[in-house]
Order: structure tokens, then sequence, then C-alpha cells
């Protein structure tokens, strides 16, 4: 394994934002994350483990134990003769849009709704449980292949008082213990479980359909997302509200009726209602703070224009949080994971 020092984490993430790392290491396999553990027990390091770096903001200061990406990226199909699910078996580090491609070109359909997510893996978009469009990591996945390492935590790894480092072998989670919710996961609560590979369920369909459908959702990225900038994705989640009035004002604008995607007048969701459009009644799209900028195209982004700090997204995030409670009185939480702060 080939440890490194000070290695800058801005070009790992889709933000492009981030300084450095004071160890990093490429994982390929089960062993070579063992060993990179057993390497930050002997130092005392905390650990991070990095995907495809999107939902992702790194501080200006870094990180300032061993960072390991996941770079594990095989994959294979496991077709059921007689039945009209297959499934499809991936590394944590596998690029999303890969599987996505792959799925369709073999007539599988499911995951199409995760077209155009750039920079997203397997094991990142597992763990956040990442949907657009109608759909979610979390209904398609079967089970997820994990390693629980003792005693992780976001301070140390291990306390120095340990002498040994023992990981239990790898085991499987299958998806009604993977606790899913809206952009949330087991995964996501418990940093000691290390996503190795997850197997999707999928439903056998008409290739030259999946194909339009993934057409047809790139073309509406293209129109609404900013892919010109460097972004994250999403910065806030959707929050819940029981606000009446807000809600049929937010129905009467967007002829949506409460909750989030979807098509015009249809039901898209419980509860929520999409930050972008609590975000844009304060006609904050195209605020600037240094580099950082809410976006033109889509309010719940926040985009780097060129030479964006950690420092001014958390100031600009900040501004849109405050007056988004004092206008609605909702408090909006960050989708993004920030990671050295």
């Amino acid at each position: 394994m080939n440890i490194q020092k000070n290695i800058p984490l801005a070009p790992y993430t889709t933000f492009k934002i981030g300084g450095p790392a004071k160890f990093f290491v490429e994982a390929k396999d089960e062993d070579e994350i063992v060993e990179a553990l057993e390497f930050a027990k002997e130092k005392n390091l905390p650990v991070f483990i990095l995907g495809g770096g999107s939902n992702l903001l790194v501080s200006d200061k870094g990180f300032g134990g061993l960072v390991i990406k996941m770079s594990m990226s095989g994959w294979k199909l496991n077709f059921h003769d007689g039945s009209l699910a297959s499934k499809i078996e991936c590394d944590s580090g596998c690029l999303l849009s890969k599987i996505v491609n792959e799925s369709v070109k073999n007539g599988l359909i499911g995951l199409e709704w995760a077209a155009g997510i750039p920079g997203g893996t397997i094991g990142g978009a597992v763990r956040g449980n990442a949907g657009a469009f109608g759909g979610t990591m979390g209904e398609i996945v079967e089970s997820v292949k994990v390693l629980e390492i003792p005693n992780f935590s976001k301070a140390r790894l291990f306390p120095s008082s340990s002498r040994a480092l023992r990981i239990p072998q790898s085991q499987a989670f299958p998806s009604r213990d993977c606790k899913f919710a809206y952009r949330d996961s087991i995964f996501k609560n418990n940093s000691n479980l290390v996503i190795l590979s997850a197997t999707l369920k999928l439903k056998k369909g008409d290739k030259a359909e999946g194909e339009k459908k993934i057409k047809e959702i790139l073309a509406k990225r293209k129109e609404k997302q900013p892919m010109e900038f460097p972004s994250p994705g999403s910065f806030f989640k959707n929050p819940e509200t029981d606000k009446k009035e807000l809600i049929r004002q937010f129905e009467t604008d967007t002829r949506l009726r409460q909750g989030f995607g979807g098509q015009a007048g249809q039901k898209i969701g419980d509860e929520k209602i999409p930050a972008g459009y609590l975000i844009d009644q304060l006609d904050l799209r195209g605020k600037k703070i240094g580099g950082a900028m809410v976006s033109e195209k889509h309010a719940n982004f926040i985009v780097n224009t060129g030479n964006a700090t950690a420092e001014d997204v958390i100031m600009l995030a900040a501004i849109i949080k405050t007056k988004v409670r004092n206008k609605f009185g909702i408090q909006l939480q960050e989708e993004v994971q920030m990671v050295g702060f």
C-alpha cells in the first residue's frame, strides 16, 4: 500500500474545495482497507472513508487523519432465468453512472433515475439513500456487504489503550436492516460500518425504453441543474412542514402537490416541501459570498464559481438558513456531509 502525506482533497470532490489530508491511501480490496485501518490505529488517527466525493464539503484546513479512498470498482450481473428480476453486484467504489448505463445496456430497469448524478459511487449512494425523479437506492438494494470496525468514532478510530486491532469478518445487511429513510440509512448514522459492496435487484425491461428515459432525465438535469459549475449536488434536505398556508402557496405556484419531484398535478411526497422553493421565495439565486454562489438555475445548489473556499460556502449556507428560518420558521438541514470542521 502507498500511504501518502498531505494530499489535497479538492480534486477528489465534485465541489473542488478542500485542504489536504494528513495521510491518504487508495484501497483496492478488503485486505487493503484492514491494512489502512491498522496504520490508523498505530498512529491514533481519525479516519474518513471517501467515495466519489459528491455530497461533500471538505474544510479549508483539510482532514487531520487518514483518508481511505475506496477504489474497489468491480461489478457483475447475476441473471435469473425465468424471472422478471435480475441482480447487479457492485463494489462500493463503482461509479453510479457506470452501473446505470450497464444496467440499461443489459435490459434492466429501475436505476434510470440516477442518470447524471455527478461523481457518485455505489457506496455513497447507498449510505445516503440517494434519490431523484421518484426513485431511491433503498427501493432497489437487496443487501449490503459491510465491514464493522470496532471503536470507530468521529474523534478517534481506536482508543490509545487498544493493544490489537480485531476486525470481524465482513457481513451482509439485508435491505430491511439498512434502515433506509429520506436521505438516510443505518450506515450514515454508524461510522463504524464501512460499505464494501451492494447487491441491487432490478427488473427486466425494454432496453430502448430505458435508454429513452435516461436521455429524458439527463435533459432535465441539464435544463434545471448547474452542470457547468462544480457543486456537491443538492445542498439542503427538503424539510418537513405542516404550515398549511405555505403548502397551499407552494401548490399554487408550482402546480405540484406537497412534497418533491414528480410531474405537474401529481402528489409527490408526504409532509415535505422543496428547500429550493423556500430559497427561491427569498430571491437568493445568484447570491455570492466570495467564490460560492446560489445557482441561477436551481436555488438548492451552491456552486463553486472558480475560487470558492469552504469558508465561503459555510457563510453563504448560514445566510440562507437564517433567512429561511426568519421568513418561514423552518430550519434547513444540510444534505451535504461536512468533513474536517
